[in-house]
């Protein structure tokens, strides 16, 4: 019997397997365990039914090939870009500050500068050569002059100065090269800073006071039995950003496993001068802040359950299974206890959106996101709860408990483990309801913009409030693991504001996605295009507006190519604003040109991300 939901790989995967053989052994779907009401009854009875080889990760990780980190040095100042960085993920801490010195010198030849002062910051900090510091701090204050940042460049040379003279070197060394450092103190310390300016961060139009990642330009109602729903509580402008919201869960897991260490685990922006785990080799940070975060959290543990050594030979479908973990590893077990009935307790609270100001408030807003528990089949329960059982062993095998003083459980479930399976259950409905797609995007990117689907995430700001729809007012875009959510038409006074949670009406026909949507996300769409069952594109109707309508639209459409390859990426913008309102005034959906419109405005929006990430780096 096959552990498997609809529509999944037929890759073959480990994790899947272990579920596979649980499943078996309790005899199929029709096992009692499966029957018990009392889901913590259930998570207990299954546990201690199984042995302990059973729904054990340690299977799967006999099954990876293991790579160690170097204890050598294997590159030199004449190695290549691609070789040092091949030798900083490879490479063992004790050697890894010559590795990022070599790294740093290749980068200045290639005249990437920010990354050469991060790589010679950390090759004194792993305690390069000490008697060279001096160097170091000379090269890094050349790489500020390159990007025209004068005080930091005196500040780095002074540095220098200052261990070469109290350093112990030949007084030769110390005259020559005091010389040439005096020499560039008295030259930069003369000239300003000529810094580029950080581009404007994405918020809101107009934010809440109470959710500031959501504009308060909408009104969430709450209606019993059918759910939260946002509608426009005055005139949104197409363009608006409606919501701005970081990802909970935020789970690094590409179609194709090879992609990983190209994505930042962390942020998943795309990596060009990647930064290594402390431990495995098998994933990188596109900066040391994010490896920082990363290994201080959840990062730490799928290091010590070799998650993404696993992963090279699983499918993406078996490792969607770590995604709730990465959420419960986030925070130490003592905050899932302090704040377990905030958590599992349902709001009395009838206003939205909610104030999500401390973690626990955060937390608090995920795991009330929608689950749709009683359309959840018997099938995908008994899943969920062989999945938490697994996980919850495979915690075991970590330093999750130590690390909040706690005792690691041996045999029967502890009551720390009980509230972390029914935390874990509930998560797996939430995210099966909830998961947002994350693409891939990065600065250097051009036309094949977010074409990789990297991961996913859970985005409160957006799914707890904002419906779908077949045929959506909105678009969304991500910025790493950042989403945010945009009107992509005029949404007029009392209209509700509608997301889409997975196809539009164009790509698929009615008979087809409507199953899908019900399958997947356990509701039956009631919308436009699937109450009237529109067409999909190739079958829309062409109809051109008036000549009047027309010769603007073509006008404009101009505008937009000419604004796209010059870079004017606002002007773009500003354009299609101006074409999708002249669209709304003259045509009646179903039609093409809204469609076709929308995938423009959506293109071009994609570009201003690569832009505000491109703006980004020539401001550091």
């Amino acid at each position: 019997m096959n552990f498997r939901g609809s529509g999944e790989s037929d890759q073959s995967s480990s994790i899947r397997e272990l579920l596979s053989e649980c499943l078996n052994h309790l005899g199929g779907y029709g096992s009692n365990v499966f029957l018990v009401k009392d889901m913590v009854t259930r998570i207990k009875q299954l546990h201690e039914l199984l042995s302990s080889d059973m729904l054990d990760i340690g299977k799967a990780q006999e099954k990876c090939v293991r790579v160690d980190k170097l204890e050598k040095l294997i590159v030199s100042e004449k190695s290549s870009v691609r070789d040092l960085n091949l030798a900083v993920l490879m490479t063992s801490e004790k050697f890894l500050g010559t590795v990022f010195y070599h790294r740093g010198n290749a980068l200045m030849t290639a005249k990437r500068w920010n990354q050469a002062v991060t790589d010679f910051n950390l090759a004194i900090k792993l305690g390069f050569n000490e008697l060279e510091e001096f160097r170091v701090h000379h090269k890094i204050g050349q790489c500020f002059v390159k990007r025209k940042h004068y005080t930091k460049a005196v500040g780095s040379f002074r540095k220098a100065l200052h261990l070469l003279k109290t350093g112990d070197l030949g007084e030769k060394t110390k005259k020559d090269f005091s010389k040439i450092l005096d020499e560039c103190i008295a030259k930069f310390s003369a000239k300003k800073d000529e810094m580029k300016p950080a581009p404007k961060e994405f918020t809101p139009y107009s934010p809440s006071t109470i959710d500031p990642r959501v504009t308060d330009q909408v009104e969430v109602i709450e209606t019993i039995g059918k759910g939260r729903n946002a509608f426009a509580k005055s005139n949104i402008p197409v363009g608006s950003v409606l919501a701005v919201v970081d990802a909970a869960g935020a789970h690094l897991n590409p179609d194709n496993a090879a992609q990983v260490v190209q994505y930042c685990l962390h942020c998943m922006l795309t990596v060009e001068v990647p930064y290594p785990c402390s431990s495995c080799p098998r994933v990188v940070f596109c900066c040391p802040e994010c490896k920082e975060k990363a290994e201080g959290s959840y990062h730490k543990y799928q290091c010590q359950l070799d998650l993404y050594n696993i992963r090279v030979n699983d499918s993406k479908d078996g490792c969607t299974i770590f995604q709730s973990l990465n959420v419960i590893t986030s925070q130490p077990v003592n905050f899932w206890i302090d704040n377990e009935k905030d958590l599992l307790e349902p709001s009395c609270s009838g206003d939205w959106p909610v104030s999500v100001d401390s973690e626990a408030q955060k937390m608090s807003l995920l795991f009330q996101m929608a689950m749709n528990e009683e359309s959840v089949e018997k099938e995908t329960h008994a899943r969920h709860l062989m999945v938490t059982v697994l996980l919850l062993r495979a915690l075991r095998k970590t330093t999750y408990y130590k690390d909040s003083g706690i005792e690691t459980p041996t045999g029967s479930l502890s009551d720390q483990e009980l509230l972390i399976g029914k935390l874990i259950y509930r998560l797996r409905m939430i995210q099966d309801m909830n998961s947002h797609p994350i693409w891939g995007v990065g600065r250097n990117q051009k036309d094949k913009i977010a074409k990789d689907h990297i991961g996913a995430g859970m985005y409160t700001g957006i799914g707890s409030y904002f419906n779908s729809d077949c045929n959506p007012n909105t678009i969304r875009v991500n910025i790493g693991t950042k989403m945010l959510l945009i009107a992509s038409k005029n949404i007029k006074r009392g209209v509700e504001v509608m997301d889409n949670y997975c196809i539009h009406f164009s790509e698929l026909p009615t008979f087809e996605r409507r199953p899908w949507i019900q399958e997947h996300f356990l509701f039956f769409c009631e919308c436009d295009a699937c109450e009237q069952d529109w067409p999909t594109y190739s079958k829309l109707p062409q109809d051109r507006p008036s000549q009047k309508i027309s010769d603007k639209l073509v006008a404009l459409e101009m505008e937009n190519i000419d604004n796209i390859e010059k870079g004017n990426i606002d002007k773009a913008l500003e354009s299609h604003n101006k074409e999708i309102t002249l669209i709304q005034g003259a045509l009646h959906e179903p039609h093409q040109l809204p469609v076709t419109i929308r995938k423009s405005f959506q293109f071009c929006w994609w570009k201003k991300v690569v832009q505000y990430l491109q703006e980004l780096d020539d401001s550091k």
